[in-house]
């Protein structure tokens, strides 16, 4: 097999994709109209995590969304998934035991002692929902348990704005709360918006890191700047704009909106653990108007824009770190290195005709620095991966040969762990 037959079969698993996800009802744009090589585009904002987070505005960004990047010590907890409000977007139902958490409430403080338990070291605590402050009793005996468990961990909480008063803000003061992230609706009529003001304008004086969540639904941009201007007004220290999503349900509400699918919605296609869904076309090109109006402006309120990308970077994390930390899986993987900017695993590749002859330049270059140079060698394909650093000497060499670089994430198996190849991309020729 050559390298043009090896690739074209990631383009057939892409293809199958689109065909796959298409027939929840909601179709893919025609043409990819937003390249993600504009997010890291001029210096209206600063590109951080790989272009997948974007920080604008007057640079502010919560500490917790920095450590999300990885997952590296921070977790989220829920005491249940209900909730007073019914947003078509909402990507609950595609939690685990979605039902069931409708009815019963987990025991937050529980399993935040097992995990202490466990010797998990935390220094970022979420709750979520569901709405969490219908559970307000849950919320403060979560908070003051983490300050006696984790007492130097940062906090926040995830609300609607639901039950948020004089009285709740204080006694989520006392528990030792350090950041509300509120979640404003556009759908809500103004009565509504305008009471979610009032609640977030009294969280600011509290003197809690305050900020806003929420996507960016193609079509609100011009309601969305004047949501900046206004929370710039307030106090509040951000906003977190989220890349809208489709959660693969629910596709006639989307559908009537006008709304479609990003083409190429992933970087890289993998089955990831975020439940939100799939990006639709048009919400990064809106949020990144967005943060060329909060520079215009000089807005001074922190605008962060997180992409699925973003979303979907802790994972390959996790799933890699194995590799970072040495051992056998270093040893047993050693032609591959870890890719600081996007968390994968990465190697290249010769194909065909040319797999003998690249085995003999590194066998040759081996000798010449006397040191081993790491290779694999697939007689099937048949195809021969090697570090990437090799790359600039195997082409002086052999200026012909068929080279791809490979992306390829850890995966955990009953013989620990195994490599699974996501993208295959040619790096010549």
């Amino acid at each position: 097999m050559e390298r043009a037959e090896y690739c074209e079969a990631f383009e057939r698993v892409n293809a199958d994709f689109e065909a796959t996800v298409a027939s929840y009802g909601l179709p893919f744009e025609e043409e990819a109209r937003e390249d993600r090589a504009l997010r890291c585009a001029g210096s209206r904002w600063i590109s951080e995590n790989g272009g997948a987070s974007l920080r604008g505005g007057n640079g502010w960004l919560s500490p917790a969304c920095v450590a999300c990047r990885t997952g590296e010590r921070t977790v989220t907890f829920f005491a249940s998934l209900r909730c007073p409000k019914n947003c078509y977007f909402c990507f609950n139902p595609n939690q685990e035991d979605y039902e069931r958490f409708l009815q019963e409430k987990r025991d937050m403080v529980r399993e935040l002692e097992q995990a202490h338990a466990a010797g998990a070291c935390f220094e970022y605590l979420a709750i979520t929902g569901g709405e969490p402050m219908l559970h307000e009793a849950d919320v403060l005996a979560f908070l003051e348990r983490a300050g006696q468990l984790y007492p130097a961990a940062h906090t926040r909480l995830y609300t609607s704005g639901y039950g948020i008063d004089e009285g709740s803000l204080g006694r989520l003061t006392e528990a030792g709360l350090d950041e509300i992230r509120f979640s404003i609706k556009l759908e809500d009529d103004d009565r509504e918006r305008d009471e979610l003001r009032g609640r977030i304008a009294l969280a600011v004086g509290r003197g809690f890191d305050v900020m806003v969540e929420m996507p960016v639904i193609p079509g609100t941009l011009e309601v969305m700047k004047r949501l900046l201007l206004d929370l710039a007004a307030i106090g509040a220290c951000g906003i977190n704009l989220l890349e809208f999503c489709f959660p693969l349900y629910n596709a006639p509400e989307f559908a009537k909106r006008g709304f479609k699918l990003r083409k190429q919605p992933y970087r890289v296609l993998y089955n990831y653990w975020y439940a939100g869904g799939l990006p639709l076309a048009d919400s990064e090109a809106e949020a990144l108007e967005l943060l060329r109006f909060a520079a215009d402006e000089q807005l001074d309120l922190g605008v962060h824009y997180c992409s699925s990308d973003n979303k979907n970077s802790g994972q390959l994390f996790q799933q890699n770190v194995a590799f970072l930390r040495g051992g056998d899986v270093r040893e047993r993987y050693a032609y591959l290195s870890f890719d600081g900017d996007d968390f994968l695993l990465k190697c290249a590749k010769a194909f065909g005709s040319s797999v003998e002859a690249v085995r003999a330049v590194l066998d040759e270059l081996a000798v010449k620095r006397s040191e081993p140079i790491a290779y694999e060698i697939d007689d099937a394909v048949p195809m021969i991966s090697f570090p990437l650093v090799e790359v600039s000497a195997i082409t002086e060499c052999l200026p012909g040969a068929e080279l791809a670089q490979s992306s390829q994430v850890l995966e955990p198996d009953d013989a620990g762990y195994r490599l699974r190849e996501l993208a295959v991309e040619p790096l010549q020729g």
